[in-house]
């Protein structure tokens, strides 16, 4: 089910899916993918609440909206309106940064926090790259670091419709705007992450080349009492490329106290 939401004067196409504990879900700058399983794998558990950021399927993007901090408020805003209470927050790459901004500002009405292989942070020095520039490479390139098996991630472009397509370009522009400069990291970030204060995994793709696994290492040290767990044979997106080892260990990770 999908349906359009106003939230601080910004227009949010907006997925749902199930009837149980409330997940709130922030989709990678792939976009969301609501066909793939993983959707369906998690609504069997959850009440799957998963908006396209602006800019993203049909959610609009206004001229004053065009940073990371922008879009934890906005989010923050969606979650009180829906008056969530006690829920699961999950953020995927880009999603993930943006959960994590989310976080360290408020977590009031959440229980649970899981980022999956998130951008967000600088761990190296000033000339290191810490994130794979995803903007500047190939795709044939960017499909072999982002996918253990670059197959799980082709799409016949010439099968798609001209709509589909044009908010395929719609969200990769979007994706660009907000992760522009300084590139996919907020320099801030990494120093307010002692402040999340709700149960942290970090579930992180074995083969994943655009942040590796000591890209997670390093967030996981920074979140107190925080997990990490490793997905073999995934990715960059481990919920796309492995979705029920993806769903699974999440709800575990929920079930805990």
């Amino acid at each position: 089910m999908s349906r359009a939401i106003t939230v601080a004067g910004v227009s949010l196409d907006l997925t749902e899916r199930g009837d149980g504990p409330p997940l709130l879900f922030l989709h990678p700058g792939e976009g969301l993918e609501p066909q793939r399983e993983w959707l369906n794998l998690l609504a069997r558990r959850y009440r799957v609440i998963a908006p396209c950021h602006p800019g993203w399927g049909n959610s609009v993007l206004p001229t004053w909206l065009s940073t990371v901090d922008d879009l934890a408020y906005l989010y923050l805003d969606l979650v009180a309106a829906l008056r969530l209470e006690k829920a699961v927050l999950v953020g995927a790459c880009f999603g993930g940064w943006i959960a994590a901004e989310m976080a360290v500002r408020d977590t009031w009405r959440f229980a649970k926090l899981v980022l999956a292989d998130p951008l967000g942070i600088k761990v190296g020095g000033v000339t290191d790259r810490d994130i794979a520039d995803m903007h500047a490479m190939s795709r044939d390139e960017y499909m072999r670091l982002a996918w253990a098996d670059p197959v799980n991630g082709e799409r016949d472009l010439m099968q798609i419709p001209e709509t589909e397509l044009a908010a395929i370009a719609r969200g990769r522009e979007a994706f660009a705007l907000f992760g522009w400069k300084p590139y996919m990291h907020n320099p801030r970030l990494k120093r307010w992450l002692h402040r999340i204060n709700i149960p942290t995994l970090l579930l992180w793709g074995e083969r994943d080349g655009i942040v590796g696994t000591s890209y997670g290492e390093a967030w996981r040290a920074e979140i107190a009492g925080a997990r990490m767990e490793i997905i073999a044979n995934s990715g960059h997106f481990p919920h796309w490329e492995q979705p029920r080892d993806f769903a699974d260990r999440l709800s575990r990770f929920v079930a805990t106290n």
